[in-house]
């Protein structure tokens, strides 16, 4: 079953707040525009996007709009530990297909 995901934007700062229902976060990690909401095992519990527009666009090549981010219904994240990085995959539900991946080094609980 899929966990309920809570969408909020802040379209005077444009920034995008995605995050599971219920879950709560241990500690967060800053990846220049993202932080990373980290949970108990190394689950991904929320991730932030800051100037989601800018950084989306730059990201994908591609205009994003904050049309296009409040247009957004839904969202996905999916996330896999492979040789020493976390993968996050992010799709964002919308009239556009936003789809990226996030890249960083695994985390291990201390």
């Amino acid at each position: 079953m899929a966990e309920k995901i809570k969408i909020d934007y802040d379209e005077e700062f444009d920034d995008l707040y995605i995050y599971k229902i219920g879950k709560t976060s241990d500690f967060s990690v800053n990846l220049g525009d993202f932080v990373i909401d980290v949970g108990k095992g190394g689950s991904i519990n929320g991730i932030e996007i800051l100037q989601v527009t800018d950084t989306i666009s730059k990201l994908l090549n591609t205009r994003i709009t904050k049309n296009d981010i409040n247009g957004i219904k839904d969202a996905v994240i999916i996330s896999s530990t492979r040789e020493n990085a976390l993968y996050i995959h992010l799709t964002l539900e919308s009239k556009k297909d936003i789809r990226f991946p996030i890249v960083m080094p695994a985390i291990h609980a201390q």
